[in-house]
């Protein structure tokens, strides 16, 4: 009688991490694999992880599924290398928050945020939480608790269980398997070289401490040994650099700025009865109304129903909804300036001219003059009246002692210090040019 064959892993070719396998005869694997197969999770492959950035950056492509599937492999690295002797239940609590953390994004998620004032995270722990969801019906079989368990990663972290610190670290953090992954994989997408850093350093010298909040609670938090402090100063470099060159880059923000106008159009037509040249994704429709969407439907809600909507409204009789949604799918994007941060009166006189300007070409300047605030701090340093050490990145030195990483780096220190922003306004074409003759007259 022959031995039944072993299972295979399932194996994902990833162009990050090369083989990503989950581990068949390993139940907490296997449960991840089934989580990847529902609808719910399927969905994020019809999710671009960097929304309108393939406007500039032509291989930007890459979708939240990928991300997702990376940010589970890197969590499932960290366990292994902290080697804390983690139950089978916090590995599986760890890896089900890092694949499903990116569950609640909608399409072009942060510029609907903006018109919904609906929060991805709010999603997220519905999409885990709600009894209806295929993703409960997985988790649940498992453990009743373990839904509620999973969703408790993505709420307040004041709310999250001391002692369980260490585990939220791994998957929200400064230094979460979530930055990690996307950091090297947006860098590759995009080209940009300088989204490179040494991550099997970092992995490599994790370690864990019992730490002190500034409330008194005792927690193990997760660390780095001064062995790595040079590959960890290049990981929040290459952070940096990839916001100031991709995710704020003035195109990309000028095509969501855009998108977050025309919806804005389309919500305040929609709220005016207007009668649309064609009907729009029901579903968007329903959050434009202010309607929080249903399980099911959010489910099926992705970048199509963006796309879909803005081929339609590009047809529709009302100029200013037909214009912005044709630019957006020709690429026929706003033109940005820039503007002096500092400089209140000269922010209030150039945006006044630019209102004026508009209104003399016909033009709305609720939807022709755009402005574009945005910010990023490359590291948040220790606070010791706000927070925790372990709150940011905890360095143990060769003595043992745990000190923030900016008591071992001169530069981490200016980094934290330091936040790279912008103020632009993003207008048509024309309208810059006139601004443009009047600032050389």
């Amino acid at each position: 009688m022959f031995e039944p064959a072993p299972m295979k892993p399932k194996l994902f070719r990833d162009p990050v991490h090369n083989i990503i396998a989950f581990d068949q005869s390993d139940e907490v694997e296997r449960v991840i694999f089934r989580l990847l197969k529902t609808s719910t999770f399927q969905r994020l492959r019809r999710i671009r992880q960097l929304g309108f950035a393939n406007l500039v950056y032509h291989g930007a492509e890459h979708s939240r599924f990928v991300h997702s599937l990376g940010v589970a492999h890197v969590a499932r690295r960290m366990l292994a290398a902290l080697d804390c002797g983690f139950s089978a239940d916090e590995r599986l609590e760890v890896m089900c928050a890092a694949l499903l953390h990116d569950i609640g994004h909608g399409p072009f998620s942060h510029a609907i945020e903006k018109v919904t004032r609906v929060h991805h995270e709010e999603y997220s722990a519905q999409l885990v939480s709600d009894p209806e969801s295929e993703v409960h019906a997985v988790l649940s079989e498992i453990d009743p608790s373990l839904p509620d368990r999973v969703a408790a990663y993505f709420g307040p972290r004041r709310e999250f269980p001391t002692e369980k610190h260490v585990l939220l670290d791994i998957v929200s953090s400064q230094l979460d398997a979530d930055r990690l992954d996307y950091i090297l994989r947006d860098g590759l997408a995009t080209g940009v070289k300088i989204g490179v850093y040494d991550f099997e350093r970092i992995l490599t010298m994790l370690e864990t401490y019992e730490g002190t909040s500034s409330k008194g609670q005792v927690s193990r938090r997760l660390a780095v040994s001064y062995r790595a402090r040079e590959a960890v100063e290049g990981y929040l470099l290459a952070r940096f650099h990839m916001f100031k060159q991709v995710y704020l880059h003035k195109a990309v923000r000028a095509a969501e700025k855009m998108l977050e106008a025309v919806l804005s159009r389309a919500e305040q037509l929609q709220r005016d009865g207007h009668e649309f040249g064609a009907v729009p994704s029901p579903r968007l429709s329903k959050l434009l109304a202010g309607e929080r969407l249903s399980t099911e439907e959010f489910v099926s809600l992705d970048d199509t129903d963006v796309w879909i909507s803005l081929k339609q409204w590009r047809s529709d009789p009302d100029p200013i909804l037909s214009r912005i949604a044709g630019g957006l799918l020709d690429r026929d994007l706003y033109k940005t300036i820039d503007l002096q941060v500092e400089d209140a009166v000269d922010i209030a006189r150039t945006i006044d001219r630019a209102n004026a300007l508009a209104r003399d070409m016909g033009l709305d300047p609720d939807y022709a003059v755009l402005t574009d605030r945005a910010y990023d701090t490359p590291y948040t340093p220790y606070d010791p009246e706000h927070g925790d050490i372990g709150a940011h990145i905890p360095i143990i030195g060769s003595d043992g002692q745990v000190a923030p990483i900016e008591d071992h780096s001169d530069m981490v220190h200016l980094l934290g210090r330091d936040s790279y922003k912008i103020l632009r306004l993003c207008v048509p074409t024309e309208l810059r040019e006139l601004l443009r003759k009047e600032q050389m007259t």
